[in-house]
């Protein structure tokens, strides 16, 4: 199969920006100040090829600088533009940046060209991930999210495996090996508990395992392997940013875990456990929250609401998963970065 390599250096070629300016097909985020009919700055949409198309000419695809430029735009101007709530700036973006995926593959980029274009998607997608988990399913689908997240994933990884198999390949830079410490990391908290991940994390080379970030990564997950939870939960807050965050997503099953288990350590009438004990285990911020886990999985508290009496019998196991929420430690991480640099990777602690 011939490779083709795109000419347009704009974010979104002739042809189709005349096409959806004609048709009135402009998102908000393409219009001047959100006015209709007043098209502002157009990115390539994602499209489905039919089984019969052809091949894209040259002059419909973007070249990788342009692409590069895409997704730095879409990054830094759309995620920061706050006109609209953050879950309609998620559609356009993951839109957006599903048309440059498609365009790696169109034009067969190299493993290196790929992790470049890839890196920051994979940021995007574990970012909103957390930031839109308490969103309704109409607002945002978790499980769309996650298969994204996990397919760029296992695509950058597979990169990074072919690069180390390629004896003539240069040697990366010290940045670029920081790039794949933090993405390595990220696969591992994101896949927090499957046997494929944790198995690859012992097979990764030396440079990525003494990474001080993967080392606590590593450890997080050799304790979850051993039924650690304790020591799980107390590490989380330990992580940066956007792993702290991807961490939180996976918080409300291992609080439902350990609450189990306290019902069966604590099965006897005579013996409570101090809510604020379990405030800090279970890193929830207040009584209120202990007392929703209490209400959703038939727990009972002690009359003055100070502490918390387990029966393994009144454990509601049928009750469903709590849905992730916002954290408060997290949020405190959240806060103190600029956005645009994280998730572009050019800042990673």
């Amino acid at each position: 199969m011939a490779q083709v390599r795109g000419s347009c250096e704009r974010f979104c070629p002739d042809g189709e920006a005349k096409m959806r300016i004609r048709e009135k097909l402009l998102h908000y985020f393409e219009l001047k100040n959100g006015q209709k009919n007043n098209p502002g700055v157009l990115v390539k949409e994602f499209t489905r090829s039919a089984a019969d198309a052809k091949m894209p000419l040259p002059k419909e695809m973007r070249t990788e600088a342009a692409l590069t430029k895409t997704v730095e735009y879409l990054l830094k101007d759309i995620i920061l533009d706050t006109r609209k709530p953050f879950n309609l700036a998620y559609d356009f973006i993951f839109d957006r940046l599903r048309a440059v995926r498609r365009e790696i593959v169109i034009q067969m980029y190299d493993a290196r060209q790929k992790i470049r274009l890839l890196e920051p998607i994979v940021m995007f997608l574990a970012y909103s991930r957390y930031r839109l988990c308490e969103e309704s399913i109409e607002k945002f689908d978790p499980k769309i999210c996650n298969q994204h997240l996990q397919e760029c994933l296992t695509g950058v990884l597979c990169c990074y495996d072919e690069l180390e198999g390629q004896a003539s390949s240069k040697e990366p830079t010290i940045r670029e090996l920081e790039r794949r410490c933090f993405i390595e990391s990220l696969y591992q908290v994101f896949n927090l508990g499957s046997p494929e991940s944790f198995a690859r994390a012992l097979t990764l080379p030396d440079f990525v395992r003494q990474d001080s970030i993967f080392k606590l990564c590593f450890a997080i997950c050799l304790a979850f392997q051993q039924g650690n939870l304790y020591r799980v939960l107390m590490g989380f807050p330990q992580l940066p940013h956007i792993l702290c965050a991807v961490a939180a997503t996976k918080l409300q099953a291992i609080r439902r875990s350990l609450l189990q288990v306290f019902t069966h350590a604590y099965n006897n009438k005579q013996l409570t456990v101090p809510v604020p004990y379990l405030l800090r285990l279970l890193l929830i911020d207040s009584p209120a929250g202990l007392q929703d886990q209490c209400r959703h999985y038939n727990i009972s508290l002690t009359g003055d609401r100070k502490a918390v009496q387990f029966n393994k019998t009144d454990f509601n196991q049928t009750a469903e998963l709590l849905k992730p929420q916002l954290e408060r430690f997290v949020e405190s991480k959240l806060k103190r970065i600029y956005l645009p640099e994280v998730l572009l990777l050019k800042k990673l602690n």
